[in-house]
């Protein structure tokens, strides 16, 4: 099995973890399905609040023009996993 690979970056003490896409490695999932960038989702997660979606074991922010699914992969490390980031105003 390949292994999953990561952009990882720091932002306020904070480590995300942005996956690349499975079927275009070279593309981050949250550009590839969802044309969003990490400053996208950057912005979503230092303006807005969570909320704990319990069904799938989730954060999930949402701000005017975006959402954001995030995951803590270790809290007291403070390093975020991010699951996705997409839009929620129509870009057309």
């Amino acid at each position: 099995m390949p292994k999953v690979k990561y952009e990882v970056i720091e932002e306020q003490g904070i480590t995300f973890f942005f996956k690349f896409d499975k079927d275009k490695p070279e593309l981050l999932h949250i550009y590839a399905r969802h044309l969003t960038s990490m400053d996208d989702a950057l912005d979503v997660f230092f303006n807005t609040e969570p909320t704990w979606n319990e069904k799938y074991n989730r954060f999930e922010n949402l701000s005017d023009t975006h959402g954001l699914y995030w995951f803590w992969r270790n809290e007291q490390k403070k390093e975020v996993t991010v699951i996705t980031c997409f839009r929620t105003d129509p870009i057309f």
